[in-house]
C-alpha cells in the first residue's frame, strides 16, 4: 500500500497552502492514514477512531472519541441504592473495609 504526498499550489490559502494525500486500497478496502494527518486530528494515544462524515461540500475525516461504556450503566443500580446516605462508607463496606477506616 502506497501514500502518495502532494502539494497544490494552485489552492493556496491564507494559512500558506494546502495539502492533498492520495491514498491506494488494498484488495481489503484499507488504507493507511499518513502520520501528518493523525497528528493534526490528533488521533493516536487516546483517540483511536475516526468518523468519515459525509456532506454536501465532500468527505470530512475528525477524530471520534466513543462515549466510556460507564455510560451504559449510569442508573443501572439506582433504585437499590436509592437508601445510601453516604456512599464513601457504602464503596468501602463494599471492599471489605470499616466505614471509618482511612483510604490509602
Amino acid at each position: 500500500m502506497m501514500v502518495r504526498r502532494q502539494k497544490i499550489a494552485a489552492e493556496k490559502r491564507k494559512d500558506g497552502g494546502t495539502s492533498r494525500w492520495i491514498l491506494k486500497l488494498n484488495p481489503k478496502g484499507q488504507t493507511t492514514i499518513p502520520v501528518e494527518v493523525r497528528r493534526a486530528l490528533g488521533v493516536g494515544e487516546e483517540i483511536r477512531e475516526l468518523e468519515l462524515v459525509h456532506t454536501d461540500e465532500g468527505f470530512f475525516l475528525r477524530p471520534h472519541k466513543p462515549p466510556l461504556p460507564i455510560h451504559n450503566y449510569i442508573g443501572y443500580w439506582a433504585e437499590e441504592l436509592q437508601g445510601v446516605e453516604d456512599p464513601v462508607s457504602f464503596v468501602r463496606e463494599l471492599r471489605g473495609r470499616s466505614a471509618s477506616e482511612d483510604e490509602e
